[in-house]
């Protein structure tokens, strides 16, 4: 009741190799079955299709909507272990018992209901953002279409947040602190034989919050209330604000940097920064991104670099 529109995404990773007809499809569909080798690893993982709804790639038909339409998604986990999704959905906010988010997790036979009530026009991603899903299909678009007369976009009336953030490399430390380790994990000989493989260090770019040029750790950023406290190095931005960020990458290859919960004004396509490059991005905050009814006053979202969402 006072729902326009429903959908139900069943999230699944449906194996063929353990499938009746697997012998059938071989003849019918490869060039030459005496070439198959079933036992291939190759072949194994090449018949693991990460689907929604028995579909990859972008090719679920039927996610349609108009802006402000009530929109209830309905989300299944099926499988084994190995089916255990993070689905986010792009663009727009969910409202999943009373707190505003973009996303969840799903797990084996276990299913969730999410409220949209989208107010940007477009076409955007519906994912899932476990990496091996991701990479394998798990991945469509839903869109929003502007149907009817809907009242003016909200205008932004609070301060323009201003934030230098960079993108640098880094010798990172897995185990830095090696003194506080507990006993338990018997530390010193477990490090000692990952340096011997494979090492503790490895080279890695992160992004970092400039302060009088020095690098401050950050990879979050927060909607507050008037009055919440937050604390340093997280971005932080009332409903209302715009935060302007002045972006420069330091690395060796190309970077760029968004975040979830806002609208980013400008480019349709979020601008790539190469090496050396300095860009200006504009977030605006809009109440939608703000806690929800059974939030606490300050919630979290996250920002990197969409530049290879994997890596």
């Amino acid at each position: 009741k006072g729902i326009d529109r429903e959908f139900y995404l069943l999230f699944s990773i449906f194996d063929e190799n353990d499938s009746w007809y697997l012998t059938k499809n071989i003849e019918t569909f490869t060039g030459d079955p005496s070439k198959v080798d079933e036992n291939d690893a190759d072949f194994k993982e090449s018949n693991k299709m990460h689907a929604v709804n028995g579909y990859l790639f972008g090719n679920l038909p039927g996610l349609a909507m108009c802006k402000d339409d009530k929109v209830s998604w309905h989300l299944i986990g099926l499988g084994s272990h190995y089916d255990m999704h993070g689905v986010h959905f792009q663009g727009n906010i969910i409202d999943l018992r009373g707190t505003t988010r973009d996303g969840l997790a799903l797990f084996p036979h276990l299913s969730g209901t999410a409220l949209m009530q989208p107010d940007r026009v477009g076409t955007f991603k519906v994912v899932c953002r476990t990496f091996d899903h991701f990479v394998g299909g798990m991945k469509h678009l839903y869109e929003v279409s502007s149907c009817r007369n809907t009242t003016r976009g909200q205008q932004q009336h609070g301060a323009m947040r201003l934030y230098y953030i960079a993108a640098e490399e880094v010798e990172w430390d897995y185990a830095s602190n090696k003194s506080s380790a507990p006993n338990i994990y018997n530390s010193s000989n477990e490090l000692q034989v990952a340096a011997q493989t494979w090492g503790r260090t490895h080279m890695n770019s992160i992004l970092c919050q400039l302060q009088k040029g020095k690098c401050i750790l950050s990879s979050c950023w927060q909607i507050i209330q008037p009055l919440a406290i937050h604390s340093r190095p997280l971005l932080h931005a009332e409903v209302g604000d715009s935060v302007l960020i002045i972006f420069k990458n330091k690395a060796s290859r190309p970077y760029s940097i968004s975040a979830h919960g806002v609208e980013e004004v400008g480019s349709v396509k979020i601008v790539l920064s190469v090496s050396g490059e300095i860009n200006i991005y504009r977030w605006n905050v809009p109440e939608r991104s703000g806690p929800g009814k059974t939030d606490p006053n300050c919630i979290t979202w996250v920002y990197y670099s969409t530049v290879n969402f994997v890596k």
